[in-house]
């Protein structure tokens, strides 16, 4: 089984080259994108993401919001902040609402190793995250 991956971002361009970084592992996979904070988390709960990847500045709720309800749906799932606000205040903020990461626009370049380290070593079958998430999505 794929990691599957959620990607926020209002830029086109930066989903774009996110999917293209990440689909160079085989065993990654982009399994929705979003390009807005609450259709971010309605995708997130109906996809049900191992992990995402989500800027902070977005229209709708930002990426701060759509990261703390997207933590009370599914509190394991590593969340990313991948914006060009990086900064110590930001940071603690992402941390308050459950995000594990910020990652800044402007240095990606440790991103990959990051999310390497967030889902843990072995394949991603045996990362033991949400055991019985066979594509079922009776949860809501």
């Amino acid at each position: 089984m794929h990691t599957r991956f959620l990607i926020v971002d209002d830029s086109a361009l930066v989903r774009r080259s996110l999917r293209t970084v990440l689909q160079a592992n085989p065993e990654w996979e982009i399994c929705g994108e979003a390009s807005d904070g609450i259709t971010a988390v309605k995708i997130f709960k109906e996809l049900q993401p191992n992990i995402v990847i989500l800027d902070f500045q977005l229209p709708g709720i930002n990426g701060i919001e759509a990261a703390r309800r997207m933590s009370e749906i599914a509190p394991s799932v590593p969340i990313v902040l991948f914006t060009q606000h990086a900064s110590a205040d930001l940071e603690k903020h992402a941390k308050e609402v459950g995000i594990r990461s910020v990652v800044s626009k402007t240095n990606a370049f440790p991103m990959v190793g990051m999310i390497e380290a967030l889902i843990g070593p072995g394949d991603s079958e045996s990362s033991g995250k949400d055991s019985g998430k066979s594509g079922k999505s009776g949860k809501s």
